[in-house]
């Protein structure tokens, strides 16, 4: 059986689709328990997920017509068709990145107020998605007619392919140094926000992951010097198409997590503080009874349930939550108001009645009001 990496670029690759997906569920769960709102950030983010599954499938379907073979065991017809979806599948990689980076800009426009911060994100939105669209026209346009790119035998002329490979390069680098840019951003915007400095610390962080996706575009962009050197181009090039899609997936999953902290924190707020948790989400019990006597030598005995639910959201709030749902788009229309049920039961009777059973055995003449 001739070696292959074939299998390895199939793995890779749907891994590389279904971790990214998972996150993205999580995200609109978090989004859908906590803020209710969906914004253009998670119908770009899905978009850029739409564009990283085509990319896998054509390149799984290019695997069954010889990429990921040595060169010299591929069947020459039946490669022609390999390289066709390749390419095909490489034009819509192209695609998801800036997609997927300008979901995390829009995030952030979200967030700032501060105007050369807007600038900032809106270059980097403009820049980026003009670079790689500039890159996915020149991949198709350096052949004339379109076929001869993945058919060689074909009449017809194609550019130096040094053109688009130093392009490519430039391209790379900076998607790379937006990358870096974007995971500096959270540092100017979320640090000036009123919050905990441990919690805005891990926010941070999290917001900063997308520094990955330009370590994996680094990575990626080394081997794109040695393209044009292989003789071997169908076995090497399975580490391209590897690293093509870390980037993207990368970055779905690094807009994907800050979104999740809240679910985090109320995981983590069940297991290590069930009680008071219970506290919080079923309110405060109290019970009480007077009993007085009257002129007539009656007993008038009152007992009564207080049940109270505070939710208060002020501006300084105990924990970081009310910033995470601030950073999720919630908009509360209760915001520091306290709400307050009061359940209270009176009973009354003759001098002489069995009044005691004010917890729910009630004595003669009962009558309960609602407050």
């Amino acid at each position: 059986m001739a070696d292959s990496n074939g299998p390895t670029i199939i793995v890779a690759l749907w891994v590389l689709t279904i971790i990214p997906l998972l996150f993205m569920i999580l995200r609109w769960f978090c989004k859908r328990r906590y803020s209710k709102l969906f914004g253009w950030d998670d119908w770009l983010l899905a978009l850029s997920w739409v564009f990283v599954v085509i990319y896998t499938a054509l390149l799984h379907a290019s695997v069954g017509y010889g990429i990921g073979l040595h060169f010299v065991d591929a069947d020459m017809v039946k490669l022609v068709t390999g390289v066709k979806y390749m390419y095909l599948g490489e034009f819509f990689a192209l695609l998801a990145m800036p997609t997927a980076k300008t979901s995390f800009c829009v995030t952030l426009l979200r967030l700032t107020a501060v105007p050369w911060h807007k600038w900032i994100i809106w270059f980097v939105i403009v820049t980026t998605n003009a670079s790689m669209w500039a890159v996915a026209a020149m991949t198709f346009a350096q052949c004339s007619p379109i076929e001869k790119l993945w058919n060689l035998t074909l009449p017809g002329k194609c550019w130096d392919n040094r053109i688009v490979i130093y392009f490519s390069i430039f391209v790379g680098a900076y998607s790379a140094l937006m990358d870096i840019l974007l995971a500096i951003c959270p540092w100017l915007i979320i640090g000036k926000l009123q919050m905990n400095k441990r919690q805005k610390s891990s926010l941070i962080a999290a917001m900063s992951m997308g520094c990955l996706a330009g370590v994996a575009c680094i990575v990626k962009t080394t081997y794109l010097p040695l393209i044009g050197t292989w003789t071997d181009f169908t076995y090497n090039i399975g580490s391209v198409l590897i690293w093509g899609l870390a980037e993207s997936s990368i970055i779905i999953v690094a807009a994907s997590v800050p979104f999740l902290r809240l679910l985090a924190k109320e995981v983590s707020s069940r297991s290590g503080s069930g009680s008071r948790s219970r506290s919080r989400s079923q309110g405060i019990r109290n019970t009480f009874r007077l009993t007085n006597r009257s002129k007539s030598g009656g007993v008038i005995s009152s007992a009564g349930r207080v049940k109270t639910q505070i939710e208060a959201y002020g501006d300084k709030p105990k924990d970081d939550e009310g910033s995470d749902k601030s950073i999720l788009g919630e908009a509360r229309a209760d915001k520091g108001k306290i709400m307050q049920t009061n359940e209270v039961r009176i009973e009354f009777g003759e001098s002489g009645d069995d009044v005691s059973h004010h917890d729910g055995q009630s004595g003669k003449g009962a009558r309960t009001f609602f407050v």
